[in-house]
């Protein structure tokens, strides 16, 4: 009698599916990697092409999953993705448990803990509403005179600034902290990732928040003047998007979204959605306002992310992950990355295309184990990597102190990005943003203040 015959049924059924998947996982990582090497033959016969190293960096499914072809990128397993799922979750508890109150050394004042120096500011809600209001009566007036008049005096005297900077060329960046941000350029409100919840999953289930939102909706509505004009949400993990978020503002925005998460949402009832595949962009103008007066072309680039995808196991990789650039005028103004890991070859792709940009949203967390993150997110070290492949003039590095997901200490990516900067010779332009702090960036003169409240 044969080793298998004596197996009990239930036995070979978990040797059937363990056999069944494990085939599966080593076919979808052989015809990744032929369709990597197929591209690779394919770009050298375009080198002078102008979109041939574009091509080699399109979306592509495999067996109904999208996948990363990016000879950088390693897969996770379900095995590994259960296994790290737990490492965050004894994470989570050691996070908010321990080290959020271990003691820091400060010369000045003794000892501080960790939550000290995660402290929340008040977001400027007024300036935020006030060129809400503003954009939203040229609109309404079809007259857009004011948005290219000084601003007001109130946040001048704020800053005790003597350089007056017009609507038009502002641009208001709040973080609410990961990959969550209220970023207002001339008065058109952008909300990026939205997670603003102080659980990641629920109350009784997943990490907790180290820090509070610095604003909930109620806020945000407020700092709108009830006009999200766009959501921008770069994949669906859940510290990516909150679906409870989802449901409370449904159709009052546009959700901008990559492909196949549409779908998704529109369970939810959401059908004001904008999906794009990876290089695909959306003139955005007319959502804004469809008068011949507004005389600014406003546009969403989609562009490709080494990252995944999946709130769940079985919804892994059914919907595309990604990063967007705003741009106005054929001139990129903002890059949001969402979660990405370094592919050299990418990012300076994408730099070739859409460079230089004014300002970037990098995040610098979740790099620890470096075995399992590394294909998936950036380290401190490779977001001033990525500066210089697009050209960034000013860069905040985000994505941290949030919640506790990975093995780095919770302050090291803000003290080693802060450190690398000085070494680099640009603290004045690259840094970590406060929770709730408001910026002013006056894009025309590349200046940036902290609106005080």
């Amino acid at each position: 009698m044969s080793f298998i015959s004596q197996l009990s049924i239930k036995t070979k059924i978990g040797l059937g599916i363990l056999l069944s998947y494990t085939s599966f996982e080593v076919y979808m990582q052989i015809r990744t990697q032929q369709i990597i090497s197929e591209r690779r033959e394919e770009f050298k016969k375009f080198t002078n092409s102008k979109d041939s190293d574009v091509s080699k960096f399109k979306s592509v499914s495999v067996a109904g999953m999208f996948v990363n072809p990016f000879e950088e990128y390693r897969p996770q397993t379900a095995f590994e993705f259960l296994f790290v799922r737990i490492m965050e979750l004894l994470e989570s508890f050691y996070g908010n448990k321990i080290e959020l109150h271990d003691k820091l050394p400060q010369p000045k004042d003794g000892a501080v803990e960790v939550e000290d120096l995660l402290k929340l500011f008040k977001p400027d809600k007024e300036t935020m509403r006030k060129n809400s209001i503003i954009l939203q009566t040229c609109i309404k007036n079809d007259d857009f005179s004011a948005l290219s008049s000084p601003a007001a005096k109130s946040w001048l005297e704020r800053t005790e600034s003597n350089n007056s900077s017009s609507i038009d060329q502002q641009m208001l960046f709040t973080w609410l902290g990961q990959s969550c941000a209220l970023v207002q350029i001339s008065g058109i409100n952008f909300l990026t990732d939205p997670t603003i919840s102080d659980h990641l999953i629920s109350p009784n289930l997943g990490p907790k928040r180290l820090t509070k939102s610095p604003m909930n909706l109620d806020d945000i509505m407020y700092s709108t003047n009830d006009k999200i004009n766009f959501m921008l949400v770069s994949h669906d993990h859940p510290d990516h998007l909150e679906m409870d978020l989802v449901k409370k503002v449904g159709n009052k925005t546009t959700w901008i979204v990559p492909l196949g998460l549409k779908r998704k949402l529109a369970a939810k009832g959401i059908y004001n959605i904008l999906e794009l595949d990876w290089w695909e962009s959306a003139d955005i103008t007319s959502l804004i306002s469809t008068s011949e007066n507004f005389k600014d072309k406003y546009e969403v680039v989609c562009v490709p992310a080494m990252h995944w995808s999946g709130r769940y196991i079985l919804d892994s990789n059914q919907s595309l992950w990604c990063s967007f650039i705003i741009r106005r005028n054929n001139e990129s103004i903002l890059y949001h990355a969402g979660d990405t890991g370094y592919s050299n070859e990418l990012f300076k792709v994408i730099g070739k295309k859409f460079g230089p940009v004014f300002m970037g949203m990098l995040p610098i967390g979740q790099y620890c184990p470096s075995w399992h993150q590394k294909p998936r997110h950036i380290s401190p070290e490779e977001s001033l990597q990525i500066c210089k492949d697009l050209q960034i003039s000013k860069m905040k590095g985000i994505h941290w102190g949030t919640f506790k997901l990975s093995g780095e200490p919770i302050l090291e990516p803000k003290n080693l990005l802060i450190e690398l900067a000085k070494q680099a010779g640009k603290s004045l332009y690259y840094g970590v943003p406060e929770f709730g702090l408001t910026y002013l960036y006056n894009v025309r003169d590349r200046s940036e203040i902290e609106l005080h409240i």
